[in-house]
């Protein structure tokens, strides 16, 4: 059976990416100034990589002996089946490509978070939605059967496999179409990879990672997260790890146990992880540190305590913050603290003092992006009927899709300006920056000596 992954995007000025935002996808259009713009087209030429869920249903589908191929757009052979990745930022596009295959009577399955949480679009364009994670129904699955499907509908499955025994993520599918990056991490090839899902957090409450993954934590054994990413290092020259779990960190011990299982490899990775301030301490960044984290994302959101409460996130104090991101940076991790604008009782007032509150905190990267209530997460029910734009692509992070109470679409719009500008033409990040630089040439000096 030949098995074509059909993971199409809109064209656009900027990234678009759907493993990012749980699964849902982001699209980085940070804004119009000038600042925003450079911004806007270093992330599209530096960082690219396909979503992770699809890169294990290739895996699955491999190890069952079928012929599994990865594209972008929709070439001429033949395929007995099309996998589409869904999204909430390529959502009109996937429609439009699923009614084209429809009318070539094309079976097609579509898999992946928002599908998942949104399934009818999909079903009316004539495909059969998957719901679930994926990986974990196409595990050991014969699909021959399948090929008997012919109208859409809905496969519910929820079974819930351990992630030890998941077969090895299909990255070398994907390498044969193109060479995923993420150039701020290093050069050459960038993977994605999991050691746990699923997140117990409030957050929740508009963040969509437990839509799919679950409120319960699950671990991957070191073991078996080591063989992984040895066999990748090894077979696909592989060296940039960016670890997708929702919160890296969130269990001590595990993570320890990681940290020393890459040390004693010393096969000097670069890593990125995404992870709590509240979960790190000095000991544990130095493990980090240890083990090849070039690179760690933390969500700040707003430096106000209403704000924060209001919109159920769990927060360390902003001293902490301060605190921590300086002692990891000054060790010589980087920092990318992600804020944002528009949550429910923000205020331009509020936005801005978050915005000199970024200027402290003072990491190496900062985002901005705009509040977004996703359908299917519990702020949605809340906000569904004062949604302001009728398509899904609106959905990208970056632009306000709802009537808020206190902002207007152009108000955040020249927030987002403003923040992007007043960041990153702080003189004191720009020598902050300059710093963080001259450190990583020593250091690349001092490994190879």
């Amino acid at each position: 059976m030949k098995i074509l992954i059909l993971d199409v995007y809109p064209k656009t000025n900027y990234r678009i990416s759907k493993d990012q935002n749980g699964g849902y996808g982001t699209a980085n259009n940070y804004g119009k100034n000038f600042i925003s713009r450079v911004l806007k087209l270093l992330v599209k030429n530096l960082v690219d990589f396909p979503p992770l869920y699809s890169v294990y249903v290739a895996g699955e589908l491999m190890n069952m002996g079928y012929e599994v191929s990865y594209s972008k757009e929709l070439n001429k052979t033949e395929y007995d089946l099309y996998i589409l990745p869904s999204s909430i930022v390529c959502h009109e596009t996937e429609i439009e490509f699923i009614k084209k295959l429809k009318s070539m009577n094309k079976l097609v399955m579509v898999i992946g978070p928002f599908a998942t949480s949104n399934p009818n679009p999909y079903l009316e364009a004539g495909a059969t939605v998957i719901r679930g994670e994926p990986e974990m129904y196409f595990h050991k699955r014969n699909l021959v059967d399948e090929l008997s499907i012919n109208t859409s509908k809905i496969i519910e499955n929820f079974k819930i496999y351990n992630l030890d025994d998941l077969s090895m993520p299909g990255w070398e599918v994907i390498f044969k179409n193109y060479i995923p990056s993420m150039k701020f991490l290093g050069s050459g090839p960038a993977i994605n990879i999991h050691a746990s899902r699923g997140c117990p957090y409030s957050c929740s409450y508009y963040c969509v990672y437990p839509l799919q993954q679950g409120n319960k934590l699950r671990r991957k054994s070191p073991e078996k997260l080591i063989n992984e990413m040895k066999y990748f290092y090894e077979k696909l020259n592989v060296k940039n790890f960016i670890f997708r779990d929702p919160v890296f960190s969130i269990d001590r011990k595990h993570t320890l146990d990681i940290c020393n299982e890459i040390i004693k490899l010393n096969l000097k990775f670069n890593i990125c992880i995404e992870t709590h301030l509240k979960n790190i301490d000095n000991e544990l960044a130095s493990f980090l540190k240890k083990a090849g984290v070039k690179l760690i994302y933390v969500g700040i959101e707003s430096a106000n305590d209403d704000v924060r409460k209001d919109a159920k996130r769990t927060s360390d104090t902003n001293q902490n913050q301060i605190d921590k991101v300086k002692f990891i940076e000054n060790m010589g991790i980087k920092v990318k603290a992600m804020y944002i604008i528009g949550m429910p009782t923000d205020t331009k007032e509020k936005f801005i003092n978050t915005v000199n509150f970024a200027k402290k905190v003072k990491s190496t990267y900062a985002q901005f992006s705009v509040f977004t209530p996703y359908p299917g997460t519990p702020v949605f029910k809340e906000y569904k009927d004062k949604i302001t734009t009728n398509k899904f692509e609106n959905f990208t992070q970056w632009q306000l899709v709802f009537k808020h109470s206190n902002l207007s679409k152009a108000d955040v719009s020249n927030l987002l300006d403003y923040s992007y500008k007043h960041y990153y033409t702080n003189p004191k990040w720009i020598l902050h920056f300059i710093k963080m630089k001259t450190k990583v040439i020593y250091e690349n000096l001092f490994n190879r000596s």
